[in-house]
């Protein structure tokens, strides 16, 4: 059985004392309450005065839904607004599917999909 209510966790990797970039890794479902956790977390990218760069590892992400991707789209939209790049890490092949869909795949001057 499915358990649609595991919640989001976001441990921030390598930190740095770089206040532009950010590398973030996500686990669990990225639905609900995990969408506000995220945005929360990325917020002060986007008050910084040179563009920021965020650097994403969902290969843990279980299940994410329309508020998932989403958030993952208002994020791409932001960075592109203010110059920053985005980075994509362990993405999976139905993510990728959705970037296409979306063609956000084709701002690759903001966003990157990587493997792990």
């Amino acid at each position: 059985m499915f358990n649609f209510n595991t919640p989001l966790t976001i441990q921030t990797v390598a930190p740095t004392s770089d206040e532009v970039s950010m590398c973030l890794k996500l686990a669990g479902h990225l639905t609900g309450d995990g969408i506000f956790i995220l945005k929360q977390a990325v917020e002060p990218l986007f008050i910084s005065p040179t563009p920021p760069m965020l650097h994403l590892h969902m290969e843990d992400v279980q299940y994410m839904d329309s508020s998932g991707v989403g958030i993952i789209v208002a994020i791409i939209q932001r960075m592109r607004d203010i110059g920053g790049k985005l980075e994509i890490h362990g993405l999976s092949d139905v993510g990728r599917d959705l970037l296409e869909i979306l063609r956000l795949a084709a701002l690759h001057e903001v966003v990157q999909v990587k493997d792990i």
